[in-house]
């Protein structure tokens, strides 16, 4: 099986060799073949790196604001997941972030086992949401409205909590006794009453609504 071909795009050299540390030592099927400092550099390197397949991206860089890498992406329509673990947690960018389609964002202070888990989880298709990030999320009125008379089941509200607090599938299918694909089939009847596309939306929903405090 081919490694997951990551782009790291940080300006801290100290940063990304730890960052390399924690991938080559978490035994996961990911490899950094590049490696960017600045908004310029991330640009070039997507325009030599056809194949990426990831990029870990900070937000604070020397010459813009990441959430510009990620604007190159959506408009040159490059099919690259995005991972931000960056210490600028303001709402209003995780917002913009979701919106343009990331997979996922983790805190910069997160811990090793939680930056793995987000790794993992974004190269196997699925979103990552820290829980620190869902409580931030928690202040921004951006949710939709449901139709009237739409209405959850029990488990459907225990999903959408445990979602919403930075859970995997993984974690809320052990945690409620089912399996892996029962909770991606929970999942999926939400969005589909919800109108919504990602576990952001969600966790604005969640939040916005009262469904957990």
């Amino acid at each position: 099986m081919n490694p997951i071909k990551i782009l790291l795009v940080e300006d801290h050299v100290l940063t990304r060799m730890g960052t390399a540390m924690v991938l080559n030592n978490s035994g996961t099927n990911c490899k950094i073949v590049a490696e960017a400092g600045s908004v310029k550099e991330a640009k070039m390197m997507l325009d030599q790196h056809a194949d990426l397949d990831l990029i870990l991206l900070d937000l604070m860089l020397p010459d813009g604001d990441g959430i510009e890498v990620v604007q190159y992406l959506r408009s040159n329509n490059l099919d690259v997941k995005v991972l931000v673990i960056s210490a600028d947690t303001n709402k209003n960018n995780i917002l913009q972030l979701i919106q343009l389609g990331i997979s996922g964002f983790i805190s910069k202070f997160s811990d090793t086992d939680t930056i793995v888990a987000a790794i993992e989880s974004v190269c196997n298709g699925m979103e990552y949401f820290g829980r620190d990030i869902s409580e931030i999320i928690h202040a921004v009125s951006t949710a939709k409205n449901l139709e009237e008379g739409e209405s959850f089941t029990a488990r459907e509200l225990d999903i959408m909590r445990l979602c919403a607090e930075g859970h995997s599938v993984k974690t809320i299918a052990q945690e409620l006794h089912i399996s892996n694909r029962t909770v991606e089939n929970h999942k999926n009847n939400i969005f589909k009453k919800l109108g919504f596309k990602s576990t952001g939306e969600l966790i604005h929903y969640v939040f916005e609504n009262g469904i957990i405090r």
